[in-house]
């Protein structure tokens, strides 16, 4: 189709300007949004320690966004050599892989036995709302931008909560969007602040090679985070 029709176009288009690649523009729009809303939720303080859980793509924002938002040093939870690499250049201190053991005994053991001030949920099962919990300091923050089954229960634990009385500040919710939000994220962009095009590493060209793409997702091999299509014409 040549065109299309949007509802509301005045707040929900937005000029993408010509010296952004398209590549990167089209992860803005999904991954980038909710990666830096994650870094919202999470009250980080100036110089606060951030943990980030999981480092796909949206993980990898939210850890560009702590940077961004002033984050001191920031803990970035995954296995993925590619992720890891990206995660660094987006400014995270310290990288924690599960598969080495417990997630909260590494990092507490790494921070002086102190909590975070803000930790992000980017990924895993319900079940990591426990350690996320655990690893929040009283008056912390935990944010999840996690995706969740519609059946799925997410656990509370109550000790670590503190009996509901350490202020451990639990937040969630769906990402804001519109067209002053996406302006926003464009001009980070745009200025050099953030690059999110390091996310794609593999492009293709054309709706024939749609399946090649779906596949890498499929099978994820180790140099993969974000494959992209492009229809060329």
């Amino acid at each position: 189709a040549e065109y299309f029709h949007v509802n509301d176009a005045d707040m929900n288009l937005a000029k993408l300007p010509d010296e952004i690649p398209l590549p990167s523009a089209v992860m803005i729009s999904d991954m980038m949004t909710t990666g830096f809303h994650g870094a919202e939720l999470a009250n980080i303080p100036i110089g606060g320690t951030v943990v980030v859980i999981g480092i796909g793509p949206v993980g990898l924002m939210a850890v560009a966004g702590a940077t961004l938002r002033g984050a001191g040093r920031i803990f970035a939870v995954g296995s993925r050599p590619k992720c890891v690499e990206v995660a660094k250049s987006y400014g995270a201190t310290d990288i924690i892989n599960y598969r080495k053991g417990d997630i909260v005994e590494q990092i507490l053991s790494r921070n002086g036995g102190q909590g975070a001030d803000s930790v992000i949920i980017a990924g895993g099962s319900p079940q990591i709302m426990i350690s996320a919990v655990k690893l929040a300091r009283p008056g912390g923050t935990v944010a999840n931008i996690n995706y969740y089954g519609s059946g799925d229960i997410i656990p509370l634990p109550r000790t670590e909560w503190g009996c509901g009385m350490a202020h451990k500040d639990i937040r969630g919710g769906l990402c804001p969007g519109g067209r002053v939000r996406a302006e926003r994220l464009i001009d980070v962009v745009k200025y050099h602040r953030v690059d999110p095009g390091r996310l794609v590493t593999h492009v293709f060209h054309g709706f024939d090679n749609m399946e090649k793409a779906l596949m890498l997702m499929k099978d994820k091999p180790a140099d993969l985070i974000k494959p992209v299509v492009l229809i060329d014409g």
